[in-house]
């Protein structure tokens, strides 16, 4: 499995839950759909989803396997990051 480097942290942002490293997105399409659009990378094994306005397949795996932090695609300086446990953005 591929790693992308984790962003700097500020004290807005910090939370518990985020992993060390950030899992590389495993493909450019919605794992369970193949929605291209809104998409939401899991940040600890990098499951692609779609996000929640569409079928909500990120969300869906995030509860489903405890991995509670995602990250809007694609990765840019303008995506942001969500953590369902703190139910923030971080």
């Amino acid at each position: 499995m591929a790693f992308l480097s984790r962003p700097t942290k500020t004290k807005e942002s910090t939370c518990t839950h985020a992993p060390q490293t950030i899992a590389a997105p495993s493909g450019a399409v919605c794992e369970e759909c193949g929605s291209q659009f809104s998409l939401r990378l899991c940040t600890e094994c990098g499951h692609v989803g779609c996000c929640e306005s569409q079928a909500g397949h990120a969300r869906q795996h995030a509860l489903t396997h405890h991995h509670p932090v995602i990250k809007s695609l694609p990765l840019s300086d303008e995506h942001f990051t969500w953590c369902y446990e703190c139910n923030r953005y971080v």
